[in-house]
């Protein structure tokens, strides 16, 4: 009866631990995981992760998406410049001399899985940050983002 339980309680054990390296993979590499950890919880943020998902029929093994307040825009958009100098493709939008929208394409993971960074910060206000892993394409993520259905 004790060996039963104990193997019970390592098999959730290991079960918990893989599920967080998984978790943990996502981003791995991105210095986008460091702006979700910083502020996903923070008081005045909104953070949403959703994974093996759809939105507008668009099939993503990760979207995650984090709102945030101006106190956060300076660190956020480091963190953004960094990751821009790994892209592999950029589409940004610039506005009288500021960058207000965008996404990067990054390294593809393995298995030919996609990554995007896309972000906005149109008015200083508030910006938002989205992460998407996925079998889209770039023009599947322009749909995405600029279609109206």
């Amino acid at each position: 009866m004790k060996q039963s339980n104990f193997i019970r309680r390592l098999a959730f054990g290991l079960c918990l631990m893989i599920f967080a390296s998984l978790s943990a993979q996502a981003q791995e590499g991105l210095n986008v995981e460091k702006i979700f950890q910083r502020y996903g919880h923070a008081k005045g943020c909104k953070m949403v992760e959703m994974r093996n998902t759809s939105l507008k029929g668009y099939q993503m093994k990760v979207y995650k998406s984090l709102i945030y307040k101006s106190f956060a825009s300076a660190t956020i958009n480091a963190y953004l410049k960094a990751d821009r100098k790994a892209a592999k493709k950029i589409r940004e939008v610039v506005d009288n001399g500021k960058m207000t929208s965008g996404y990067y394409m990054m390294a593809p993971m393995e298995k030919g899985i996609n990554r995007y960074i896309l972000f906005s910060n149109p008015s200083g206000n508030k910006g938002t940050v989205i992460y998407i892993e996925g079998d889209l394409s770039p023009d599947d993520i322009m749909k995405l983002c600029y279609s109206r259905r």
